[in-house]
């Protein structure tokens, strides 16, 4: 399926999010391990963290992410394209501050906890990466271009929305038959229209089973068990 390319100004504001998209799937060490960030990473910017200052007083640092609108501990599928873009955005050079102003000033506009995540931010975000300056740091508008043509943009071409909602993800772009979908495999990456998740044909493979063997046995070719092999190992990297 391909993705909707347009959408009319506000079109997310006032629309509740799908209960599935909100719905705790990952564990954090699993969110970790598919947005591809280091350990610990999904807890302190989903929930935020403490630290001691230069006198050793304990300080409160709140998440990236405020204004979740389920609490408890997990990552929903909606938390986890956050946490994909933002640490995106790290690995350009963005500090965790410029992020966190970034991510505020876009729930103010639009008006969603998950800001990155509709299709609203996909149509007119550049104008906030790129044109704000006067709100932002002024490190965003010296980035903001570079960030939203070889990060941002990239990313969001990877996500299908539905209902201006972000509901399925290509981790590997859309020429790979892999897909992180919520309604499929408890929400881990699978091989599309199957179901399979990924992780169980690596462990096959890893077993001592070839890939022909896996692939007839589940039904799928050849090198769409390759491909999942392939993913996997990236994630393990």
């Amino acid at each position: 399926m391909q993705p909707e390319s347009t959408a009319t100004a506000n079109e997310s504001i006032g629309k509740r999010v799908p209960r599935g998209l909100l719905t705790r799937l990952y564990s954090y060490a699993e969110a970790d391990r598919l947005a591809g960030v280091s350990r610990g990473t999904s807890k302190r910017w989903l929930e935020g963290y403490t630290r001691r200052d230069s006198e050793g007083t304990p300080q409160r640092i709140g998440p990236i992410t405020p204004g979740r609108t389920v609490t408890g501990e997990g990552v929903s599928f909606s938390d986890l394209v956050e946490i994909v873009a933002i640490g995106e955005l790290r690995n350009r050079g963005f500090s965790i501050r410029t992020v966190r102003r970034a991510v505020q000033l876009c729930q103010q506009i639009f008006r969603v906890a998950h800001p990155l995540s509709v299709l609203e931010f996909k149509s007119s975000g550049r104008d906030i990466f790129v044109k704000q300056d006067s709100v932002l740091h002024d490190v965003l508008r010296r980035k903001g271009q570079p960030a939203w043509d070889e990060v941002l943009g990239p990313f969001l071409e990877t996500l299908d929305y539905r209902d201006s909602f972000a509901y399925r993800w290509w981790p590997l772009g859309r020429s790979a038959p892999i897909v992180v979908d919520p309604e499929y495999g408890w929400g881990f990456p699978v091989v599309v229209g199957s179901g399979v998740r990924t992780e169980i044909l690596f462990e096959r493979n890893s077993a001592g089973e070839t890939i022909e063997e896996i692939a007839q046995d589940f039904g799928l070719r050849p090198d769409e068990v390759r491909s999942a092999i392939d993913y996997e190992v990236r994630l393990a990297a």
